[in-house]
């Protein structure tokens, strides 16, 4: 089956697994166990999802006739914006009763939530670059990313198209480095994160140009080993080489593991797990919610006076944490994510429901 008309399988399940390296990264302060363990490489997870979605919209722009710019945004607007919104919404109302609900960034004014839900950096109280909803920095990324591809497909070419994005985030980094920017936008776009976009988008290019079929075990094993390595080395960045930028320590690590993952896919190994496969779906809505959820078992936790506890009571916690983001996050997916962005993309695009795997394959690139 060629690759277009294809679910993505191991980028799916890749998707589940980061958004849970930043659960644990957020989860680790609730009890003993992370505060005696480094659970930083769970931020990771960022440089995964930032390596998959420069790759998911090289992919759905692929070929040299690709929709059209407005088109693609607006695609990618049904896909992100909606969900956010509300959620900004949802706390921003609460920390005007409950400011503690906001964080170290205090109660967010009228402004901020217009920069919030326009995707303008800032730098909060707090000294932060965060939005309202702390979680949506990383979307100030993404949606930066997605006006340069909605601008690059004036390009009919498609490798003149990944070229000029490439290039474009390519300058920005390195004036970054030269200038040093201070203001919050700036920044913002010329931090070293961005050039993630542009590798995953030559992943895709790579991995479409590679022909699709079953290899033999020692390729599979190679690929399996290189996201394993991967994985280790994200581990042991923190206690190893704790100085390296990021996009050393994690990034570097990240691109095996989302280049093994590929490997195995075209190698015929695929992640098979319908449970796996719906918590990809549900990725973003648990990256948009796991905050919400953590915050609320920490109040939890302080009104039973369970601040301090061994370290069994501790994983099971943690156990406990994850298994209640994960009910949530596929909630709010099913009832209201997934409906939501189905009925605007029927509205706007006059677009029929999606069958399941081109459904699958269009979630992956949030």
């Amino acid at each position: 089956m060629p690759v277009a008309d294809r679910t993505i399988r191991n980028l799916q399940a890749l998707r589940a697994v980061a958004a849970f390296m930043v659960v644990l990264y957020h989860a680790r302060l609730l009890t003993p166990v992370g505060q005696r363990v480094s659970f930083d490489f769970g931020n990771a997870g960022v440089d995964i999802f930032f390596l998959i979605s420069g790759f998911i919209i090289a992919h759905v722009t692929r070929g040299d006739a690709p929709e059209s710019g407005f088109v693609f945004l607006l695609k990618r607007a049904i896909r992100v914006i909606p969900l956010y919104w509300l959620l900004t919404l949802a706390l921003f109302a609460a920390a005007q009763v409950a400011p503690q609900l906001a964080g170290s960034g205090g109660k967010p004014g009228v402004v901020e939530l217009a920069k919030s839900l326009l995707f303008v950096p800032y730098v909060d109280a707090s000294g932060e670059r965060h939005p309202i909803l702390f979680m949506g920095w990383t979307l100030n990324y993404e949606i930066f990313f997605y006006l340069l591809g909605g601008a690059a497909l004036m390009l009919r070419r498609e490798i003149a198209r990944i070229a000029a994005i490439s290039a474009v985030l390519g300058a920005l980094v390195l004036a970054g480095f030269v200038l040093r920017p201070e203001g919050a936008i700036l920044a913002t776009y010329t931090d070293l994160l961005m050039i993630e976009f542009a590798i995953g988008m030559w992943l895709n290019l790579a991995f479409r140009r590679m022909p699709m079929r079953a290899r033999g075990r020692g390729y599979r094993l190679a690929s399996m080993a290189l996201c394993i390595a991967g994985m280790a080395l994200l581990i042991a960045g923190d206690y190893f080489w704790p100085g390296l930028v990021r996009e050393v320590k994690w990034g570097v690590p990240a691109m095996m593991i989302v280049g093994g993952a590929l490997a195995l896919e075209h190698g015929g190994a695929t992640a098979r797990s319908r449970a796996l496969m719906l918590m990809g779906e549900a990725s973003y809505a648990v990256y948009l919610t796991h905050a919400f959820v953590i915050k609320a078992v920490s109040i939890a936790l302080g009104l039973a006076g369970l601040a301090t506890m061994s370290w069994g009571p501790s994983v099971l916690i943690l156990l406990g944490v994850y298994a209640l983001v994960a009910a949530v996050g596929i909630a709010v997916h099913l009832a209201i994510e997934k409906p939501l962005t189905q009925g605007l993309r029927a509205r706007a695009l006059r677009d029929p429901p999606a069958p399941a795997s081109r459904a699958r394959t269009e979630a992956a690139g949030s």
